[in-house]
């Protein structure tokens, strides 16, 4: 008997907690990146346009900026940064239920 208690529970608290990742508007199947850049002095001065998979542009930072780029499917994407001077790119697998950072070398 305490074998069937046990199951049920765990079975109400799988549905519990997928509800609450639902409810709060967390995707299961896309992810938020936050994309940093680094480099010397110099490279970080300049504006980039930040792109992934040689897509469009997803918006454009300078230096110690960050940019938030939502709705990535799970996989390996590349992560692109370019600029009048510079440019770098930076391959990362997006995978977990938590937003990843990526951090772009330019040179």
């Amino acid at each position: 008997m305490s074998k069937n208690i046990l199951t049920k529970a765990l079975l109400v608290l799988v549905v519990v907690l997928l509800s609450a990742t639902l409810l709060t508007g967390c995707s299961l199947f896309s992810k938020t990146v936050t994309v940093k850049l680094s480099g010397t002095t110099a490279a970080l001065a300049e504006t980039y346009t930040i792109s992934v998979d040689d897509g469009g542009s997803e918006g454009t930072i300078t230096g110690d900026e960050t940019l938030e780029i939502t709705g990535l499917s799970i996989g390996k994407h590349t992560f692109y940064a370019d600029s009048i001077n510079y440019s770098g790119e930076k391959s990362k697998t997006v995978t977990g239920l938590w937003s990843i950072t990526v951090t772009i070398p330019v040179e």
